[in-house]
């Protein structure tokens, strides 16, 4: 249901640094092989951790990054208006809960790049028509989370993080941030969507409401998310 937005495994030489530093070509939303490998292996580096929250630590750096990039992004969280410090936003139960909900809707696409119609671009969609019912979300913020997964990418990663990697990435955060804004505008549920939304929701092994989806922006009245404090 994403149009023309699916990741496309290509057989063919990685790309030039020319092209590495044109992210914003449409007709590069496909991946070489070698993309593909860099995307797979730069992802275990980020994920590779012994802390079983990973997940939240990862997702809550995001975030935090998000709200230095645009503090205005804060509007469509106002519970988490009072967070002013790092120390403040760690602490906070939703807040690692959406950190850790952001995580899982990234991971869903790496894991699924070869059947992103399966679940992942569903999903999306799903979680796009979600948010026009959030106050004070934007669909230009989505700009902004591109920006904050790429700056934390680069310091996670370090010199691994390079120009090609970075191009590689870039097509999978304006994936997700296309889809997203493609669920947005659709004005009909899309029955396809839901039974995939449905179906993933029944197959997690969690117990946490939308957990399945995962989230870019949730704005919910969920209290512990299934979280400890």
């Amino acid at each position: 249901m994403g149009g023309n937005l699916s990741i496309i495994r290509r057989q063919e030489a990685p790309p030039t640094a020319k092209d590495a530093d044109n992210a914003d070509d449409a007709a590069c939303l496909s991946l070489t092989d070698h993309e593909r490998q860099l995307i797979d292996s730069t992802w275990t580096q980020l994920t590779n951790s012994r802390d079983s929250n990973f997940e939240e630590e990862l997702g809550v750096r995001i975030f935090m990054r998000i709200f230095e990039l645009d503090p205005a992004i804060r509007d469509a969280f106002p519970q988490f208006v009072g967070l002013h410090t790092r120390d403040a936003m760690r602490q906070n139960v939703m807040f690692r809960c959406h950190g850790r909900r952001f995580v899982r809707a990234v991971r869903s696409v790496v894991d699924n790049l070869d059947s992103l119609g399966v679940t992942a671009v569903p999903n999306l969609n799903l979680l796009g028509r979600k948010h026009r019912h959030i106050h004070g979300f934007h669909t230009d913020y989505l700009r902004t989370f591109e920006a904050a997964m790429e700056d934390v990418w680069r310091e996670t990663l370090g010199r691994r993080f390079d120009k090609t990697t970075r191009h590689a990435w870039r097509k999978v955060f304006k994936l997700i941030t296309s889809t997203v804004m493609h669920g947005y505008q659709q004005t009909t549920t899309c029955p396809m969507d839901t039974a995939a939304a449905a179906a993933t929701t029944e197959n997690t092994t969690v117990a946490t409401p939308n957990d399945a989806n995962g989230s870019l922006a949730c704005n919910d009245s969920q209290t512990d998310c299934g979280l400890s404090s």
